[in-house]
């Protein structure tokens, strides 16, 4: 399975951990060798020193070999002290010394000048050999140690090492791990914010710029080119917001001036249909300043308005067209105030298109429901086709029409009520009633 490491600070961590981990084996691994190496070095030094302190007394006769130890070194090797002993042996392996019952004494060695270690009656010893003569006339001066004496302490140094300076190595890295952390997080504490600016950014916020103060050297240009970027994309939005407003405002006038012309034609019942179609093209020209209006800056949202107030202004409004489509509008669950933290003008025109868009979509007979909820939603309940899977995720789309309104309407309205939920930090969304028909709701955040 592979390991992913999606955030920066996590990387970091991560292989700062790893190289903890490495360290915390390598650093007491490199002591505790470090120490046996040092201690090794001690025990040769000492044995050698004896080693050659007993090949002092020693001399070579017509009898044979004589060892002529004092008696202060004669008491130390008979004693064992500082569990030493030794061991003078011949070249066939045959003992000519020893000290003590044979204790501690090594098998006969064919090399000398440097230091051993073997097991001997369970117990080991640290050895070294000096040789006296040549050939084989040739003698061995072995003097031990024996690693479990008491007296010998660098044994147990050594033993007890690794597993002391292994965890007050792990404490400190542990330590230094937590203190690297902090220190990570302010490092990238700059990046954060700058993140969480360009998590704010949207069509109704694009004036925001990514913060360069404090930030690491190696991403000021990735945010500089950021936002370069935005400068370049907000220039691009206010130039195509200020052309649909002033094609809008360039429209009404012809259009106006079209319409008292036809109205003042004799054959009115010719010019009906371009009478109904200036109609629908003046709706379109007011629609598009509203969505221009919408695109622009300036819009609060921090006001606190009554739904349930606007949701009946809204039913009173539309009701008379409603009447005349053959169609009624419910209002329900208004009883008491709900507040909301919305523009309520921005909102009543969400509602209105909501519902003059149910009105034309529902079946003649049949009633619009306004429904208000205590979370802050109002639902648009219709009793028409409903919408079908394929069209839901485009319906919100500007001057999109799907089989229910391809005949009218300018497919604006409901675009304007998602960019009207977008600029309040709400939402917008339609489902299939179980018994037919379409339910849209707007949910906004209800006021603290």
């Amino acid at each position: 399975m592979k390991l992913r490491l999606d955030s920066l600070q996590a990387r970091i961590a991560f292989f700062h951990l790893l190289a903890i981990a490495i360290a915390a084996i390598l650093v007491p691994l490199a002591n505790y060798l470090l120490i046996t190496q040092s201690t090794d070095r001690f025990e040769e030094r000492t044995l050698r020193d004896h080693a050659t302190t007993i090949d002092h007394y020693l001399s070579h006769t017509q009898e044979g070999w004589r060892l002529a130890l004092s008696n202060d070194l004669r008491a130390l090797y008979s004693n064992g002290l500082d569990g030493l002993s030794y061991a003078v042996v011949t070249a066939d392996g045959r003992q000519l010394f020893v000290s003590g019952p044979n204790e501690g004494a090594a098998p006969p060695l064919k090399s000398a000048g440097y230091l051993t270690q073997y097991s001997h009656n369970g117990s080991r010893f640290y050895s070294f050999a000096l040789q006296r003569g040549n050939g084989s006339g040739a003698v061995w001066i072995n003097v031990s140690q024996n690693t479990q004496h008491p007296d010998v302490i660098f044994d147990d140094i050594v033993s007890n090492y690794l597993g002391r300076i292994g965890w007050f190595t792990v404490a400190i890295l542990a330590l230094l791990l937590a203190i690297d952390i902090m220190v990570i997080r302010t490092a990238l504490a700059p990046v954060l914010r700058s993140s969480e600016t360009a998590r704010s950014i949207n069509p109704s916020r694009i004036n925001l710029r990514l913060p360069q103060e404090r930030v690491p050297r190696e991403l000021r240009p990735l945010i500089a080119a950021m936002n370069q970027a935005l400068d370049r994309l907000e220039e691009g939005m206010r130039l195509q917001h200020e052309f649909t407003s002033d094609a809008a405002h360039e429209l009404r006038t012809p259009l106006a001036v079209l319409r008292a012309r036809v109205e003042t034609m004799p054959d009115q019942e010719a010019v009906s249909t371009i009478k109904s179609d200036i109609i629908v093209l003046g709706h379109v020209v007011d629609q598009l300043l509203e969505m221009a209006e919408l695109e622009g800056a300036g819009i609060s949202t921090a006001g606190k308005m009554d739904l349930s107030a606007t949701c009946a202004d809204v039913a009173a409004m539309l009701a008379e067209f409603a009447i005349r489509e053959g169609k009624s509008i419910a209002l329900l669950g208004a009883e008491r105030p709900i507040f909301v933290q919305a523009d309520a003008i921005m909102i009543f025109r969400a509602l209105r298109n909501l519902v003059d868009n149910a009105i034309k979509h529902t079946r003649p007979g049949t009633t619009v429901e306004l429904e208000v909820n205590p979370t802050g939603s109002v639902s648009v309940n219709d009793y028409g086709t409903g919408v079908s899977d394929k069209d839901r995720d485009f319906i919100f789309r500007r001057f999109w029409r799907g089989d229910r309104n391809a005949t009218e309407g300018t497919g604006l309205g409901l675009a304007i009520v998602s960019r009207i939920a977008e600029i309040h930090s709400g939402t917008i969304s339609v489902t299939n009633r179980p018994g037919g028909g379409a339910a849209f709701t707007l949910s906004l955040p209800l006021a603290h």
